[in-house]
């Protein structure tokens, strides 16, 4: 900790004890918390006395106050404790993974003999950690357990605290994630374990999603969150007795929920609302009356909010220009532009950026599709050029926004000086259309997204500046699933595809993911293996080029492996490339660049 006044730098434990993680201050300053080795400790910073509050934390077994794997990658919740408002206790998660299955993996660089890395993965199907909950009261150094209100297995995504310091708040769900519960728990009931109250409840017949757009009110009376029950993803005012109010409406999506400004009364939030592909910064009275933009018209535009909401900074960017960061009131009005980034987009001029431009089609089943296309600047429409389709298409995604790409931008265009068109489209399952349009895919991933990519295929084919025998695909994790998917399913329309990082079998993925959208592989087994890549391998015709991290801790190894066999035990010929001691991420040091390059030299070569 580093004292400001006194200009000390003092070590908040002991450096010779064993690493810390997820330090925090108390509300009032006086204490922190953090996590060594799976135990929770608090240090009083007034006497620096330290004092642990759990004692049963054990690696690949016990974890207090921190979450498993598939917590902080699927949930994103990392920190599994919570101080109360006035600092006089902690609400902490306790993960009992002991009887989760490990997944090892070898570690090669370096070593005469590789060393192993083994943690805990809970597959689809598979055994989760078993959780719980604690409150632990400093005054008294004591634990109580806090009953979750279900029985059976279920996940705490989110917990935290009122501005009631004996009332903390959890969210809970079934394994299904189709039922999603929050609860109060008023810690001044008597007796050793506080039952809970239910406050908000939501079902929905395929899944329901987890986000951090959840804000309580400091006067007690309720809070705000999103929901899509009305068939988009709409802002509603829960109170803490009552039903829920909806504030937004229409055939848009929020996107994120940037918190509630008390003083006025309204809820500030970024949507989707004029178009897929676009993003406003908005605000609503918690009445639902008078929606307002804040932010500039068009593009893409994100927010940063100062405390009490009385300024922003917004970072605005369009398909083709660069971003543009701006400072303004809390009601929208232009303050001072902070950064034009006139020299990144001379050096994008400098460099030849290609401009690209938006499109829409209708497939042959009537479903409108959107993307954007990448043409060469000297592009020629008596030509017929080779077609790049990039993708991820995984669930609630969106990869055609009106926003600016640097890297991604930099290579394409770099491709289109080769002769490409490059061409995105956002299939069935992606965001900001709409509830039923997201949750089509539930069930059997990968086989609307394959059919909308598969005729987006044919409809560039059809175009008379696309060379339709020289159409090729890639993508990365879900992006390297489709297009694995896409060169098998669609062999006849496909010519080559680069699959990084790919799932090829939802049953090698984690239980929080893909149970989501694809329910428990015991009671679904068909649509696992329905769009599993690993299933039609004997269909493929083109150039296909898998490429995978060795030590991706992620979507594992195992993927590519499986992958392979189904290809030599079909005998088809392909490429493949294994970067050991790389993550899902496949970085560090000049990675990337040996990656961007294979892919490319790949490209030339084969489309």
């Amino acid at each position: 900790m580093y004292d400001r006044a006194s200009r000390t730098l003092v070590p908040l434990s002991d450096p010779a004890k064993p690493k810390q993680q997820l330090a925090t201050f108390s509300p009032d300053g006086s204490k922190a918390a953090f996590v060594r080795e799976n135990n929770l400790f608090v240090v009083d910073l007034g006497t620096m006395r330290e004092t642990q509050v759990t004692f049963d934390g054990q690696r690949n077994s016990i974890l207090n106050g921190v979450t498993d794997w598939v917590y902080e990658e699927e949930f994103a919740l990392v920190q599994g404790y919570a101080w109360s408002p006035l600092g006089t206790k902690l609400l902490y998660l306790r993960s009992d993974e002991s009887a989760v299955r490990e997944f090892d993996m070898a570690m090669y660089q370096g070593q005469l003999y590789p060393s192993e890395y083994r943690f805990k993965y809970p597959k689809a199907g598979e055994t989760n950690s078993a959780v719980q909950l604690f409150s632990y009261e400093l005054a008294t150094n004591t634990s109580r357990a806090v009953a979750l209100g279900a029985t059976g297995e279920v996940y705490i995504p989110r917990l935290g605290w009122t501005q009631n310091d004996n009332v903390l708040w959890f969210m809970r769900m079934n394994r299904l994630q189709n039922e999603k519960v929050i609860a109060m728990v008023d810690l001044a009931q008597r007796g050793l374990m506080p039952q809970p109250t239910e406050v908000y409840r939501e079902e929905n017949r395929t899944y329901v999603e987890v986000t951090d757009d959840l804000h309580f009110l400091s006067d007690g009376s309720g809070f705000v969150l999103t929901s899509e029950r009305d068939g988009w993803n709409h802002l509603y005012f829960v109170p803490m007795s009552g039903t829920p109010r909806q504030l937004t409406r229409g055939g848009w999506d929020v996107v994120s929920v940037k918190g509630v400004d008390e003083r006025s009364k309204q809820v500030i939030f970024t949507a989707a609302k004029d178009s897929p592909e676009t993003q406003q910064v908005l605000a609503v009275p918690l009445s639902g009356k008078g929606l307002m933009e804040l932010s500039p018209k068009g593009g893409h535009n994100d927010a940063e909010f100062s405390e009490g909401f009385r300024f922003f900074i917004n970072t605005r960017s369009t398909l083709n220009t660069v971003p543009v960061v701006t400072l303004h009131t809390g009601n929208g009005k232009l303050v001072k532009v902070l950064k034009d980034n006139v020299k990144l987009q001379a050096k994008a001029e400098e460099f030849g950026l290609a401009p690209r431009d938006f499109f829409q089609f209708k497939t042959e089943g009537g479903v409108e599709l959107r993307g954007w296309m990448l043409k060469p600047r000297n592009f020629d429409p008596t030509k017929k050029y080779p077609v790049l389709m990039v993708q991820y298409s995984g669930p609630n995604s969106n990869e055609v926004l009106d926003q600016w790409d640097g890297r991604g931008h930099l290579w394409h265009t770099m491709l289109a000086q080769k002769g490409y068109l490059v061409a995105c489209i956002d299939p069935r399952g992606t965001g900001h259309r709409g509830r039923e349009f997201r949750h089509v895919t539930y069930g059997q991933l990968g086989k609307y997204e394959t059919e909308d990519q598969i005729a987006a295929a044919r409809w560039l084919a059809a175009q008379p500046y696309v060379d339709g025998g020289r159409i090729g695909i890639w993508g990365w994790s879900y992006g390297g699933y489709m297009s694995s998917l896409c060169i098998t399913k669609g062999a006849d329309v496909f010519k080559a595809a680069i699959a990084v990082a790919p799932v090829t079998n939802w049953r090698y993925y984690d239980t929080i993911y893909t149970e989501r959208y694809m329910g428990l592989p015991q009671s679904n087994g068909a649509g696992y293996d329905d769009n599993s890549p690993i299933n039609h391998v004997d269909k493929l015709k083109g150039n296909y080029l898998l490429i995978h991290g060795m030590a991706d801790d992620n979507v594992h190894f195992q993927n590519a492996a499986e992958m392979i066999n189904a290809l030599v035990k079909a005998n088809k010929p392909f490429d493949q490339f294994a970067y050991p001691d790389r993550n899902h991420g496949i970085y560090g040091g000049t990675t990337r660049l040996h990656l961007y390059e294979l892919m490319t030299n790949w490209l030339v070569e084969h489309l």
